[in-house]
């Protein structure tokens, strides 16, 4: 493994916080070089300006640089979507240790140095993730924690793999393949899927970055979440009915490895049936519950059907009942 991490950055039109981005990967202090890119999509703010105000400070040595050494690249063009902007910078990565953080989240201090540490300890680990915090709109930072799993465990969905807390080899990327550009919201759901099945990953009990939510952010979990705790009335935006189609395309793709798993398939499949009562399409839900009962008839799995049929309005009522009972996570979060 050589001392290169490559990170890249997509970006379009985040001005107002690509600048902390930028400063998050530069500013990494350890015994290593920083290959960084920046794929920008042909941004109309003041994206550019501030991609180039870091170039020549890079160029004119007026920047503290912390590591071995950084190679800064970057483009301004039009690109087929998130996905593709970050397979072109992949493709030329010159890291053994490869990343990607999009222009609104940013790194933590020392969060190279540490992976870094981390691959050299565990050399026949191909994915390391930790723990990552939120920042909900103008709220303090929330940490959210993953934990170690497999790739049975990751596909009954019993922990999250935080994107921008996420490291990975080039080698296992170029076993399994880049990213999915037909998907612009779960490409990296169906990336670690992959990686998982092919590959071992390490989890890490230390908060390697900052994601922010906000109203543009593509946080479809966090927007489903966000439904479940607030009025049922609130609109859903584009971004989550977007997201429940790309999973529908996920459960399409994966659906040999589902079918040897029932309890992994209904969860998919409930989970569909939930997405689709978030939006109101009560048809849609159903057809839906009633796939994952028959794939999987538990308890759980025939309530949630039957919850269904009283309509969206009952189903939120009776679920926030049970979460103000049990104290949900959610609830704590949006709160805090």
């Amino acid at each position: 493994m050589n001392d290169i991490v490559t990170i890249v950055t997509p970006s379009y039109n985040q001005g107002q916080f690509i600048e902390e981005t930028i400063n998050s990967v530069l500013s990494q202090e350890g015994d290593f070089f920083i290959q960084y890119i920046i794929a920008d999509g042909g941004s109309t703010d003041n994206s550019v300006e501030i991609i180039k105000k870091y170039e020549k400070l890079l160029k004119e040595k007026k920047y503290p640089v912390r590591c071995k050494g950084i190679e800064y690249i970057w483009w301004s063009r039009k690109d087929r979507g998130q996905s593709h902007a970050i397979n072109q910078g992949f493709k030329i990565a010159k890291g053994d240790i490869l990343a990607w953080i999009n222009s609104d989240d940013y790194y933590e201090p020392g969060a190279f140095d540490y992976i870094f540490d981390m691959f050299r300890k565990h050399p026949h680990i191909d994915m390391i993730y930790g723990d990552c915090y939120f920042i909900l709109g103008n709220k303090k930072k929330i940490l959210g924690k993953s934990k170690q799993g497999d790739f049975y465990s990751f596909l009954m969905k019993d922990y999250t793999i935080y994107q921008p807390s996420t490291f990975f080899t080039k080698g296992i990327l170029q076993k399994i393949g880049l990213l999915d550009q037909k998907l612009h919201y779960a490409m990296d759901y169906d990336l670690w899927l992959r990686i998982l099945k092919e590959g071992k990953a390490l989890y890490c009990r230390r908060s390697l970055s900052t994601f922010r939510i906000w109203e543009q952010s593509k946080t479809s979990p966090y927007q489903e979440k966000s439904a479940l705790a607030a009025n049922i009335y609130t609109p859903i935006s584009s971004h989550f009915e977007n997201s429940t189609r790309e999973h529908e395309y996920i459960i399409q793709k994966h659906k040999s490895w589902l079918e040897r798993y029932s309890r992994a398939y209904g969860i998919h499949l409930r989970h569909m049936g939930t997405r689709y009562l978030i939006m109101g399409n009560k048809r849609k839900s159903i057809e839906y519950f009633v796939q994952c009962v028959r794939v999987n008839p538990g308890f759980r799995n025939i309530l949630t059907m039957l919850l269904s049929l009283l309509g969206r309005k009952a189903y939120w009522t009776l679920l926030n009942m049970k979460r103000k009972i049990t104290g949900s996570a959610v609830h704590r979060h949006l709160e805090t």
